[in-house]
């Protein structure tokens, strides 16, 4: 059979046994020097394999590499590496590489998202999960590649959601959880309550960044969910408790041994997940409301104070007022009194949690 003109195929051989234990392709094509084991055992298939790699070689040299010859883990790398990456995101896609492979990014279409799906989240996960855990990385990455010309621009079958029930809790039913509480979570609701924050960005807040004089907490753009900084309004509730707290440096928020959360992962709340049932179980709460339905009370809470949708944007962190309008006119009239109650607000104080976020 004859060998191609510029890689040829070479017996892999055991010296021991005198046996020929495979192949490998050698050779220089276009300037470029090759030397790797041939994926088939069989002499016929690695030919064939060798002159493919030729033909690849020789086609980049002329015309350039062809888009989507690159890997998957070359451009998670180059997208890592071109600006700093929040932690939640860097394990996101370690995930998907790990789900996938690394294949190249010509392969990463529909069907690689649909495999993924099934390997990290099962059939039963919801578009909102699919959407964060898989697509938005990934599709992120593919735009950062297809900005180098290393593939097209990706075309993702985004699933689509629908607009579930907003769920919030009234300022009594408030105050039954925080009761209900162990005492190593009560400090966490608190400052869910009072200030809005997500999970993530409550237990990745360092001491460093509050100033419980000023009434102020800095969130760093690297620790928010949209990539910008802001600064979140301490109600003289949240201050109270985080000036008892034991320890004023590091991890704000701690574990009952005083040790910070699991790498302070980005859980979305999986981190009180036992904790957190059986609170909602004493207090004689919907069993169905998550951590993350604070975030939805504090902002119908700071709506009704405030009638500012503006404000409640900047404030929370949202990217549009569109994402807030579901929370205008969410709480019944008449609670004003007992939200004031709740975060500790004097008159002026309540017409101040509305200030630049």
């Amino acid at each position: 059979m004859p060998r191609p003109a510029g890689l040829r195929v070479v017996a892999r051989v055991n010296k021991t046994r005198g046996k020929t234990e495979g192949y490998s392709i050698v050779g220089t094509v276009a300037g470029v020097r090759i030397r790797r084991r041939a994926e088939s055992t069989q002499r016929a298939f690695a030919v064939e394999e060798a002159r493919a790699l030729e033909a690849r070689l020789l086609r980049d040299a002329w015309h350039g590499e062809r888009r989507g010859a690159h890997t998957l883990s070359e451009a998670v790398l180059a997208y890592l590496e071109h600006a700093p990456r929040a932690a939640g995101d860097k394990r996101r896609l370690a995930r998907i590489l790990t789900a996938l492979g690394d294949i190249r990014l010509a392969a990463v279409d529909q069907s690689a998202i649909d495999r993924c799906r099934r390997k990290l989240l099962g059939a039963d996960a919801s578009p909102a999960t699919v959407r964060r855990g898989i697509i938005v990385p990934l599709r992120a990455v593919m735009m950062h590649a297809a900005k180098r010309r290393w593939c097209e621009r990706p075309e993702f079958d985004i699933p689509r959601e629908t607009e579930g029930r907003t769920r919030f809790l009234l300022p009594d039913q408030a105050e039954r959880l925080i009761a209900a509480a162990a005492p190593h979570i009560r400090t966490l609701l608190i400052v869910l309550l009072g200030t809005g924050m997500r999970m993530a960005e409550t237990l990745e807040l360092d001491w460093q960044d509050v100033d419980l004089t000023g009434g102020r907490a800095i969130l760093w753009a690297d620790s928010t969910k949209g990539r910008k900084r802001r600064n979140v309004i301490l109600p003289p509730r949240v201050i109270a408790v985080l000036a008892n707290l034991p320890h004023h440096e590091g991890p704000v928020i701690r574990r009952d041994d005083g040790e910070p959360y699991a790498d302070r992962q980005r859980q979305g709340g999986g981190q009180i997940k036992t904790a957190w049932k059986a609170t909602l179980r004493r207090a004689g709460l919907d069993p169905a409301f998550s951590p993350h339905d604070l975030r939805h009370t504090w902002a119908s809470w700071h709506y009704a104070l405030n009638r500012d949708l503006l404000a409640l944007r900047v404030t929370g962190g949202w990217s549009s007022v569109a994402l807030v309008e579901r929370y205008a006119h969410l709480l019944p009239v008449g609670h004003e009194p007992a939200i004031r109650a709740f975060w500790h607000l004097s008159g002026i104080e309540a017409g101040m949690i509305h200030a630049d976020g």
